[in-house]
């Protein structure tokens, strides 16, 4: 009897391990080898996965070694060594890489003390008792109190699924209907080989629970009696009892789960002062409950109320009742429960929505580093279109980027070009995010697939028409070959917005794919220079050392989060006066200011503060606005409005109630202004409303008050919002008003004597000509006239009724003329004519100025439940995870860069 176990334990250690290693580094890794460390090397695989990855691939290999050249005389150990230590470590890696996802401090406690058991158990395999080391016998002691727990879970947890799973697997065997069914797999050796490998695989684990309890209970008994005889059994039962004790502390004090605690408490609004405050001492808890929610699919098996897959296994294959199946369910339940989620699967949409709310910015942007983690967790593939997740992201880089002045005297015509390369193997799409002088006009776009190749030329559009079919250019690259246009559009007085999509995947490892786009603008000389864009946003594109950044006559250095610089030299040139007569019957002059220090006076001022939560970060810039408020106070009339989530305090004259704001809640501008129409208790010369960028995403279209006074927005902290929605940017333009990063840029705006608009040094003023008038034009009038363009379009914008389509339709006509963006018309490159028959289907529709709030949302893929009935009761097969780690080799594969043909 003894001899046949021996024989035995050789021959299940030998035949699975040799099978394995022959199947994988004889037949997997030289197909996928390479592709497998060059993902490694490119991070295609995500960080936290390599580690289980490697592991895989090493366990057997190390264990195969160790049985070899140490324990080949004892066969006893041989079987220790691999239900002990080899295949749960083996099984445990295969949960890592695809089940378990983003281990939460419960889930990592519990597969961390798995690991650290098995691993001492084999120290005890090759070691055995350290009767002579007293700080390792103690350390033995210790961890084999949790080897005993730790096997004793494994067991009961596996047999839940093994007894169901042979039962299932024996009676098809003998039914015999494989070996029918599959005889002609007899007649390819390679294929036979794995269905032996994978029957066996079978066999083993069906035996896993019963000999891996085993192994461990006696393990613990072994190391508890040594440690007894040599040093007390009192010391023996009471290092295992202080372990066992600490242990379940700190396994029953990560069992709860933030998501519960944070939902009571945003169950319902504050109405008080007081009760807000609270609430914002409890931030940091309500964030990382919301959090845990959103993310509940990629942290967790499966939410504890649909883990139900065990239950209905045991009402097919036993005939159980529904009662009696749920009893092992609640106990399978029990025993995973670090693994699964105490709430459903609406939790995530009541998380995202709860945390604009009160955190006042999308959870996607605002939690950017832990969604990315979680997200690395799996071998899940991002989406194509840059959203709010790949904000910074390094994934396309600016190989090359030039910039090329034309002087005109004081104002200048300015061309960007630059160059993209992509080494992914899937097309991207970037995204730019930038702000130019109010006054700068864009007036051409260009895509080209080298830099000497023909260029795609742009087309002004509609804003909505353009935005339409862009976005289902982007929609369509998810069936289809992608083909190429971009969109650049104004969305804001100083914004724009700038897409472009695709950027070509790499044809190989050493040739990534490339793109080249060129932009011109125009704008006025401003402190001896031509400014440049400014970046307030990024996604997808990246710039590093090697980046060239060419400039006029020499190369500049810039750092990896900015752009542009602010400007580059220009030849002084003195201001002078510019006339142009439009086509359209009208005559823009653009006459130099002289500088003045004007005092606001007899003015009268409505203050309106922000009181959403965010603007809680900006505290010392409020203070700075209220100093320079209390110094216009005394020769101007100033009321002062505070908004809330609880709606707009009565006004005020004083700024107390302004220096004792509770920041809560999360606000739009939109309803701030909404707040102060019922408000307002007189007639105002301006409105300030003191917010800061704000989040443009969580914003919606909606009809705003009509203001008689300009609205001035003033967003403290220095940065300017990436965009505004049309509606809040038509206000804005259609009361005179603008935007600024301080309090005083608004005040001597405001306080300026000029007759039309002044803007960037120059006093901008639209007057109608007599098509039978003599043209008044400066010698470059007609190189100057996008310039004049934009301003007859920001006048027109104040004047007409711009919720008419007529009127919009006019004003279109005069950007489509002249070849500019304006808040109302976007340049798109089109390349073939199934795209240009679709704009003109878009242009044709009475919607083609209705442009959508991008809200930048990535559709998160949502990983599947295994513990669901939902899903199909898994055969026998299926419970190995050979056949996953297959799959993952060939996924490897697949993400190889396609070779050129």
């Amino acid at each position: 009897m003894k001899t046949a176990l021996h024989v035995l334990s050789h021959a299940i250690f030998w035949t699975w391990n040799l099978g394995f290693l022959g199947f994988v580094y004889l037949f997997v890794l030289p197909e996928t080898g390479f592709a497998i460390f060059q993902a490694l090397q490119d991070g295609t695989i995500p960080p936290t996965l390599v580690i289980s990855l490697i592991g895989i691939l090493v366990i057997p290999l190390v264990c195969t070694l160790v049985g070899g050249l140490r324990l080949r005389k004892h066969p006893i150990l041989l079987m220790r060594l691999f239900y002990g230590v080899e295949a749960p470590l083996f099984a445990l890696c295969l949960l890592r890489l695809f089940l378990v996802r983003e281990m939460t401090p419960a889930s990592g406690y519990l597969m961390g003390l798995l690991a650290f058991s098995m691993l001492m158990f084999a120290v005890e395999i090759l070691t055995g008792y350290a009767a002579y080391r007293r700080s390792l016998a103690w350390v033995q002691i210790v961890s084999h109190s949790l080897i005993l727990v730790m096997g004793l879970y494994a067991g009961a947890l596996l047999l839940l699924y093994t007894v169901p799973a042979l039962c299932v697997f024996l009676y098809h065997f003998f039914q015999f209907q494989w070996l029918w069914g599959g005889w002609a797999i007899f007649r390819y050796p390679f294929q036979l080989f794995f269905l032996f490998l994978f029957g066996l695989s079978c066999l083993l684990f069906f035996a896993m629970p019963y000999v891996m309890a085993n192994f461990y209970v006696r393990s613990w008994l072994r190391i508890f009696n040594a440690f007894g005889r040599q040093h007390g059994y009192g010391r023996s039962w009471g290092a295992s009892a202080i372990a066992l004790t600490l242990s379940t502390v700190i396994f029953l004090g990560l069992q709860p789960q933030p998501q519960a605690k944070a939902f009571d408490l945003l169950a319902s609004p504050p109405q008080t002062v007081e009760a807000r405050q609270a609430l914002l001492n409890q931030s940091g808890q309500i964030r990382a409950g919301l959090v845990n929610a959103y993310l509940s699919n990629y942290r967790y098996l499966s939410p504890w109320e649909d883990s139900n897959q065990l239950r209905q296994m045991y009402m097919s294959v036993f005939s159980l009742s529904k009662p009696a199946a749920q009893f092992w369910q609640n106990l399978h339940n029990g025993l995973l429960s670090p693994f699964l989620y105490r709430g459903s699967d609406s939790d995530v949409k009541k998380a995202a929505e709860l945390y604009a709310q009160f955190f006042d910015a999308p959870i996607q942007k605002a939690e950017r580093p832990a969604i990315r983690s979680a997200l690395q967790a799996t071998a899940n593939r991002d989406e194509t279109q840059a959203g709010l997740l790949n904000l910074d992201q390094k994934v396309v880089r600016l190989a090359s980027q030039s910039v090329t002045v034309q002087e005109q005297g004081d104002w200048a015509t300015v061309e960007l070009h630059e160059q993209y390369e992509n080494k992914t193997d899937q097309v991207q799409e970037i995204f730019y995010s930038f702000s130019l002088p109010e006054s700068a006009v864009i007036t051409g776009l260009w895509l080209g697939e080298t830099a000497t190749s023909p260029r795609f030329q742009f087309v002004v559009s509609p804003r909505g028409a353009a935005q339409q079919v862009y976005q289902a250019e982007v929609e369509r690259s998810k069936w289809t070959a992608p083909t190429d246009p971009a969109l650049l559009e104004q969305v804001g007085p100083r914004q724009y917005r700038l897409r472009v999509f695709p950027i070509p995947q790499a044809v190989s490892a050493q040739e990534p794919g490339q793109l080249h786009l060129w932009m011109t603008y125009q704008v006025m000389q401003k402190d001896s220079g031509w400014p440049l864009p400014q970046l307030t946003e990024k996604r997808n594109i990246f710039w590093t050392a090697e980046t060239e950044h060419l400039r006029p006559g020499k190369a500049a250095e810039l750092s990896e989060d900015k752009w542009f610089e602010e400007q580059i030299p220009a030849r002084k040139k003195s201001a002078v006066a510019h006339t142009v007569d439009l086509a359209e019957g009208y005559r823009v002059t653009a006459t130099p200011l002289a500088d003045h220090s004007a005092q606001l006076k007899n003015q009268r001022l409505a203050v309106i503060l922000d009181g959403s939560y965010s603007m809680a970060a900006h505290s010392q810039d409020l203070k700075r606005a209220f100093r320079d408020l209390k110094q216009t106070a005394g020769n101007n009339s100033l009321d002062f409005y505070q908004a809330t989530t609880a709606g707009m305090s009565a006004p005020t004259q004083t700024l107390k109630q302004f220096e004792q704001t509770t920041f809560y809640g999360s606000l739009q501008p939109a309803e701030i202004l909404q707040q102060f129409a019922q408000q307002r208790r007189q007639t105002y010369d301006a409105v300030l409303l003191m917010t800061d960028e704000g989040s443009y995403e969580l914003a919606e279209e909606t009809d705003l008050p009509t203001l008689s006074a300009p609205l001035w927005l003033v967003h403290l902290g220095g940065k300017l919002p990436n965009a505004y929605e049309d509606s809040l940017l038509e206000a804005i333009q259609t009361s005179r008003g603008g935007i600024a990063s301080d309090i005083g840029s608004v005040l001597q705006r405001v306080s300026s004597d000029s007759t039309g608009d002044a803007i960037d040094g120059y006093d901008w003023s639209v007057t109608t000509v007599k098509p039978s008038a003599e043209s008044v034009e400066t010698s470059n009038a007609d190189a100057f006239e996008p310039l004049a363009a934009r301003q007859l379009v920001l006048q027109q914008s104040r004047s007409a009724d711009m919720t008419q389509l007529a009127t919009l339709d006019e004003i279109h006509a005069i950007a489509k003329r002249t070849e500019i963006v304006t808040p109302y018309s976007s340049m798109l490159v089109l390349v073939d004519d199934r795209q240009r028959d679709l704009l003109r289907e878009a242009e044709a529709s009475r919607d083609r100025f209705d442009r959508e709030v991008e809200d930048g949302q990535d559709d998160l893929t949502q990983p599947g439940n295994p513990l669901s009935s939902a899903a199909s009761v898994p055969e026998p097969g299926q419970l190995l995870g050979l056949g996953v780690f297959a799959v993952a080799l060939i996924w490897l594969k697949r993400k190889q860069p396609r070779d050129q043909d």
